[in-house]
């Protein structure tokens, strides 16, 4: 898995610069461009800290087997009461109707 492109595409998908992204977890703006270029090292509590800022877990940030969507999407729903789930859930089978 490359974390640093992993890193940077959420942080996209996030709609986050690096600079911003940098003021959040409190380290240089460097520090993130070295670590989305995989020329630094990083450390599982800047790591939690990075995810926290994007909204995501760890558990979901090293899902592989899902997409940059597929994992803010994961992420943003968990969120929601559940009232908001089954709501989301309605909306979404009424896009895709049922084929008889």
């Amino acid at each position: 898995m490359d974390i640093g492109t992993r890193i940077q595409n959420l942080r996209k998908a996030s709609h986050m610069t690096a600079k911003e992204l940098s003021q959040i977890i409190e380290v240089s703006p460097s520090f993130i461009s070295a670590i989305e270029n995989n020329s630094s090292k990083l450390s599982l509590p800047t790591l939690a800290k990075i995810c926290d800022a994007l909204g995501v877990t760890l558990s979901e940030f090293f899902n592989t087997e899902a997409s940059v969507v597929d994992t803010k999407l994961s992420s943003a729903i968990s969120t929601l009461p559940e009232e908001k789930k089954w709501q989301l859930l309605n909306f979404l089978e009424g896009l895709f109707p049922h084929k008889t």
